[in-house]
């Protein structure tokens, strides 16, 4: 068995190991391959031509008040059912990690689909980070007013509201890939600004990004009714993203809001 990076030959054996991994429709699968693989990395465990397991790299940036320092997204990370619990994944990462430094990627994120991959992850020496609220809401009374936006528009407007928070950036390829679930909206009340990322889901309206904060929640009401109402915030209330730095941890950047799981 060895570790190396992925390339355009594995498509074909990646695909099928994301759907054994995930369970996910072959047109979602695509959506990846055609708006996110041509600028992502990848690692893989190779034995004689089969893949035993994967790993995406997407390239991210952290931001605050113009610094900037690069970083990676850890994405579809599984292996395949008949090789788990052999050790693989920790071998992968550690491979991974390994050629990220040498890219002088400065961290590796990820979000975990349950505790139980937290825990594990811990172990391997990532650190949960608080930094998003997440609240359950009623109806909001409408007020303001809300304007769908495309992905290219929403990733300006995020940057300029998060200025000045430790942020993950995403570009457009990343934000056209989460455009498949979600709409994007600019808000507006009074003379303030603020933007949303929406999807419907369980009998009400989740908001996977909120900005800059729930005070613009009656906004979306003007184009959204629904009487429940799941958001998602900056804050330091609930823990979502996990981090590995690679170089020495900037505390500029704990805790980092990172809002979308890509799931």
């Amino acid at each position: 068995m060895r570790f190396r990076k992925l390339n355009p030959n594995d498509i074909p054996q990646l695909k099928a190991l994301w759907k054994q991994g995930f369970g996910d429709s072959d047109e979602d699968i695509q959506k990846f391959f055609n708006t996110v693989w041509p600028n992502a990395g990848g690692f893989c465990a190779d034995e004689e031509g089969k893949l035993l397991a994967m790993v995406f790299a997407l390239p991210v940036t952290l931001a605050q008040a113009g610094e900037t320092k690069k970083a990676v997204y850890l994405y579809a990370l599984t292996t395949h059912e008949r090789c788990r619990r052999q050790g693989i994944c920790k071998k992968l990462l550690a491979y991974a990690e390994k050629e990220l430094k040498k890219k002088y990627v400065s961290c590796m994120l990820l979000v975990p689909a349950s505790d139980q991959l937290a825990v594990y992850y811990e172990g391997l020496g990532f650190t949960q980070t608080p930094s998003v609220q997440l609240m359950d809401m009623q109806e909001q009374k409408p007020a303001g007013e809300a304007q769908e936006i495309s992905a290219q528009a929403y990733a300006g407007l995020r940057e300029t509201i998060l200025f000045e928070i430790p942020h993950v950036q995403y570009d457009k390829t990343l934000l056209d890939y989460e455009a498949c679930h979600y709409k994007f909206y600019q808000l507006q009340i009074a003379n303030s600004f603020g933007c949303a990322a929406v999807c419907a889901k369980d009998g009400g309206c989740v908001v996977d990004e909120l900005l800059p904060d729930a005070a613009f929640l009656p906004a979306l009401a003007t184009v959204i009714p629904t009487d429940r109402w799941y958001v998602k915030c900056p804050g330091q209330t609930n823990a979502f993203a996990m981090v590995k730095w690679l170089d020495e941890e900037d505390p500029a950047y704990s805790p980092m809001y990172l809002a979308f799981a890509f799931d």
